[in-house]
């Protein structure tokens, strides 16, 4: 899913040589020369993040308007993102067949994804035509976008299994947001109330987001704090500190 090791090799012109020699001495000095544009920078338990997976996240945070504040948006940041799935995955991966996702699950995110990028864009990404162009902007295909989105609700459904099973809210839990939470920020921005039961449902699924991304936390820094974690490349040393909630991807 993620890219491998791009290896690309200078194209040099040797001149009218001819024959087999021409090819031969093309041959070596490609070979000679041949770059290496892409690197390691960071180890989770054995599995190697380049920098083009980090260059990938970067853009992918960027296709998606408002999911992350393009201040928010840097390598180092991105990297802890990256490492964060990593590690899901590969705890995931012990437990084959707890998250799969139809391909029909798959197509209708995309298609809300669409509707949400249209709406904020300005562009016709709800067309197929619209859709190439607006990912072909950002450097993307629709094959890895359905791979993504695949491996996003795979994550989403794993966290879910693994952790929301233990997160209980209880109606004192959701009255309490209600009385001291909603209740005061609508009556500053001077907005009627809801009915406590309408919006009930609302809030206890905000909490129990809440909580499960808490968990979700603390799990991913003790995978860390037991050394999974090995930061490779300096520039990206502030992804090593990983003080910060974690947010499901689907919430944002």
């Amino acid at each position: 899913m993620f890219r491998k090791l791009i290896l690309l090799g200078c194209l040099f012109d040797c001149g009218m040589i001819g024959g087999w020699q021409a090819q031969a001495q093309t041959a070596s000095v490609a070979a000679a020369t041949t770059a290496v544009l892409d690197r390691v920078v960071a180890d989770v338990d054995g599995q190697a993040i380049l920098a083009s997976d980090v260059d990938d996240e970067v853009r992918f945070a960027a296709l998606l308007p408002g999911a992350e504040p393009t201040a928010d948006n840097t390598p180092q940041r991105s990297l802890d993102r990256v490492i964060d799935r990593t590690l899901i995955n590969q705890q995931r991966a012990l437990q084959p067949g707890v998250a799969v996702v139809s391909q029909n699950d798959v197509q209708q995110a995309i298609d809300t994804m669409r509707k949400q990028i249209s709406a904020a864009t300005n562009t016709d990404s709800e067309t197929d035509a619209g859709w190439k162009a607006y990912l072909a902007q950002h450097g993307f295909t629709p094959s890895e976008i359905q791979d993504r989105m695949r491996e996003r609700l795979q994550i989403l459904k794993f966290i879910d299994v693994r952790f929301g099973v233990v997160v209980q809210v209880s109606n004192a839990d959701v009255r309490n947001y209600y009385d001291q939470v909603l209740m005061p920020e609508l009556k500053q921005s001077k907005q009627p109330p809801p009915d406590f039961r309408t919006v009930s449902p609302r809030i206890r699924q905000i909490l129990r987001q809440r909580r499960v991304s808490n968990l979700l936390d603390e799990w991913l820094k003790s995978l860390r704090a037991e050394g999974h974690v090995k930061i490779l490349d300096s520039a990206y040393a502030e992804a090593a500190n990983h003080d910060e909630g974690v947010a499901q991807e689907g919430s944002q």
